[in-house]
């Protein structure tokens, strides 16, 4: 298994619990639609977020270079094939989340919603490139 495809598996595992965290903690207490929390109320977790992404980010790929130093960034003519098929097919999820996101703001729902949608559907994008990539790894192009 190559660093990248290494790496790749676990930014699709921290993206998935990071985020699964994020919307477990921030959308049941919400659940009325009508009704939307103040920002502040949301703003240290989109912080929390942001913070571990990073840092589970870093440590991840410390791990994974300390474990084989002579792959660490090294990428290949199939590696950059692998993430140009990806971006173009998860571009569909975000183009999809960005209309349905402008849907919600049209059809008079609260900003803290839209905003919500957005950051899902960025979320989706990222994670569904990432399983494109692993599946583009195991099964080649």
């Amino acid at each position: 298994m190559s660093f990248q495809e290494k790496s790749n598996l676990a930014m699709l595992a921290i993206l998935t619990l990071v985020f699964g965290w994020y919307f477990g903690v921030v959308i049941p207490p919400f659940f009325d639609l009508e009704a939307a929390p103040p920002a502040a109320a949301v703003g240290g977790l989109l912080i929390a977020l942001t913070v571990f992404l990073v840092v589970l980010s870093i440590i991840a790929h410390i791990l994974l270079a300390a474990l084989a130093p002579s792959q660490a960034g090294a990428s290949d003519e199939r590696d950059r094939t692998i993430e140009t098929r990806a971006d173009a097919r998860s571009g569909y999820v975000m183009a999809s989340g960005a209309v349905m996101t402008l849907g919600l703001l049209v059809f008079g729902f609260a900003p803290f919603w839209a905003a919500n949608a957005l950051l899902a559907s960025l979320a989706a994008t990222e994670i569904v490139k990432a399983v494109l990539r692993a599946i583009d790894y195991r099964r080649g192009f």
